[in-house]
């Protein structure tokens, strides 16, 4: 199946706005088993949209739109659609009513234009959208599918997961298995899975921030009994760096799970672990505390670090990230504590601690790594390497962060080289 994203809003070419739907849309459909071919960005413009919409039937068998459902006059979605595949749009009461009570609930004034989302093209179904006025449609022309979803990711990634996702994979002829690796490089975890997949199904790999994400594909008549075999084997495979979701959610199930409290010290981070962790629902019943401890004045005072110990070490060093990690768990009354400490640029770095260069904290261990990137990057590293340390240490695997590389993955499975 060719799939096709199409973007619209003169915003998302002006780089006022990012388009992250793009982006999550493709994950969805990766994870599905679907790959997206072609992905397009258009903006408010009548006879460029339509120009879009025919260019994307042309070629493709599914079209995922995002934008352009709006009741304004440069919401083109309804009525380029309507041009394109020549459908005249219709009126639904239904819709118009939902819209109606959607405004008298949040005691909002209404303006007549809404009254225009209530049309879509003849002959399409309607997508509901709980979070907002604006219903999407799916219609076929042809061999093609054409969904259309409203622009605010709020509002498009329910409906595409309740309404167009099911409907995609009711018709799939395949298997698709997701997983993830943390602390192995993508060569590394590219020759254990394809040791074990071989030339029994499909597979590929993307990596984000030290995560790679894997994902096989299998067909034919027994490929539900194929994907359990090799997924089962590439779980034993990569061993402890193996995770079944991202890596902030596995690490705050597995804190409540244990009842193991934790308290975080962050410098170079910013706060950006414990972000991570309270995006995960329920955590409160185990993260008592996080703290910014970025001057050396803050850590002495909130942390209990003798100041002599920054003075002798550095505040980016071994003794300091263990002392945060030790201090922060202590004042809080947390099982583990967790601490950062590094220079993330792109100032401040010198020749015996480069710009990248960052420690992490879990209880007394401390691990060491220069990352390479931007200021935001760094961060991101780091965050997610302390967290894969406290992984680690709750899943009792301690220590296995810092052996990546080829005598990590031969040590875990026989691994051949790719040919």
């Amino acid at each position: 199946m060719n799939v096709e994203i199409l973007s619209t809003g003169t915003e998302l070419l002006r780089g006022k706005n990012v388009d992250t739907n793009a982006a999550w849309l493709s994950r969805q459909l990766a994870r599905a088993g679907l790959e997206v071919l072609h992905h397009q960005t258009v903006d408010d413009h009548f006879g460029r949209l339509v120009d879009a919409f025919k260019l994307a039937a042309s070629r493709s068998d599914l079209v995922l739109l995002t934008g352009g459902l709006g009741p304004t006059e440069d919401d083109y979605t309804r009525t380029a659609a309507e041009e394109a595949f020549h459908r005249p749009l219709e009126y639904r009461p239904e819709l118009w009513k939902r819209i109606e009570e959607r405004f008298r609930k949040s005691a909002t004034r209404m303006a007549a234009i809404n009254k225009r989302q209530a049309y879509v093209p003849k002959g399409a179904t309607v997508l509901p959208n709980p979070n907002g006025t604006a219903p999407g449609f799916l219609l076929r022309e042809g061999g093609v599918v054409f969904v259309a979803m409203p622009g605010p990711p709020n509002e498009m990634q329910p409906m595409f997961r309740d309404h167009v996702l099911p409907k995609i994979r009711a018709t799939a002829d395949f298997s698709v298995w997701d997983g993830f690796s943390y602390g192995l490089p993508e060569a590394t975890v590219d020759e254990i899975v394809l040791g074990i997949v071989g030339t029994r199904a499909s597979y590929g790999l993307t990596v984000r921030s030290g995560r790679v994400n894997i994902s096989i594909r299998t067909e034919g008549a027994r490929r539900k009994q194929v994907l359990d075999d090799l997924s089962r084997r590439v779980r034993a495979a990569l061993g402890p760096c193996f995770m079944d979701g991202e890596l902030n959610e596995v690490v705050a199930r597995k804190l409540i799970e244990t009842k193991t409290t934790v308290a975080v010290a962050e410098s170079c981070t910013g706060g950006l672990i414990s972000h991570r962790l309270t995006e995960v629902a329920g955590i409160s019943e185990v993260l008592l505390e996080a703290v910014v401890t970025y001057s050396n004045a803050s850590k002495a005072a909130r942390l209990g670090i003798d100041p002599a110990l920054i003075e002798e070490h550095g505040a980016v060093s071994e003794a300091v990230a263990r002392a945060m990690a030790l201090g922060v768990a202590r004042t809080s009354g947390a099982s583990i504590g967790v601490a950062v400490t590094g220079v993330a640029g792109p100032g401040g770095g010198s020749e015996r601690k480069p710009v990248g260069l960052c420690y992490m904290a879990v209880g007394d261990r401390v691990e060491s790594k220069v990352f390479s990137g931007d200021r935001s990057n760094i961060k991101e590293r780091a965050a997610g390497y302390a967290l894969n340390m406290l992984r680690l240490r709750l899943i009792g695997a301690e220590g296995y962060a810092g052996k990546t590389g080829q005598a990590a993955a031969g040590k875990a499975v026989g691994v051949r080289p790719r040919r």
